[in-house]
């Protein structure tokens, strides 16, 4: 499998205090741990089972995820900031990977 490559997309400005839209994906091929290989081997679970959103050091956002997400998860959330700042998005594997993006909001 190639490693999961996490994808972010925010407006190039916002207004302070006004919701914008936040549209993030990972590429991943969500393994529910029910299906089997060419050998007829169990494919083992892999997921990405948690998606946590920070902004100025604390949480924004956390989401649990489950099996019965399809691959490549799209996830699209509306928030506001009051000013410009960093956002630090995390989408962490049941393997303990952990896949981390970085992007600062412009706050006009």
């Amino acid at each position: 499998m190639a490693e999961p490559t996490p994808r972010v997309k925010l407006p190039k400005s916002v207004e302070a205090g006004v919701p914008f839209t936040v549209k993030t994906r990972i590429t991943h091929p969500m393994h529910t741990g029910e299906r089997h290989d060419s050998d007829g081997e169990l494919v083992p679970r892999r997921i990405i089972n948690r998606f946590v959103v920070s902004y100025g050091g604390e949480v924004a956002i956390a989401v649990d995820l489950e099996p019965a997400v399809s691959a490549d998860p799209y996830i699209q959330f509306e928030m506001a900031v009051p000013e410009s700042g960093l956002l630090e998005f995390q989408w962490v594997d049941d393997d303990g990977s952990v896949y981390s993006l970085q992007k600062h909001v412009d706050v006009d």
